[in-house]
């Protein structure tokens, strides 16, 4: 498993408790898409997924999972702050 931090961290804001968490790495995102995203579908979404749980047996880049998990968030209305990494 890989839980390696990524580089710049995403902020996400729950809607439903108005809490504000720190997703900085991959192991995080995968657990925040299966236990407490919003909606359980959604194309983002399953890519999402496959790519956080690939990226944790190794396979994939910490960056690929990032970016998956913020399309996710966006898909889902998910509010988050993220700096933009070039």
């Amino acid at each position: 498993m890989s839980n390696q931090d990524w580089n710049y961290p995403v902020m996400v804001n729950c809607k439903r408790t108005g809490k504000v968490y720190t997703v900085a790495n991959t192991k995080e995102a995968l657990d925040m898409l299966l236990n407490a995203w919003p909606v359980a579908e959604g194309k983002a979404f399953l890519i999402a997924l496959q790519i956080c749980a690939d990226v944790e047996n190794g396979i994939g880049q910490a960056i690929d999972a990032r970016s998956s998990f913020m399309a996710a968030a966006v898909e889902a209305g998910v509010p988050l702050e993220a700096p933009v990494v070039q």
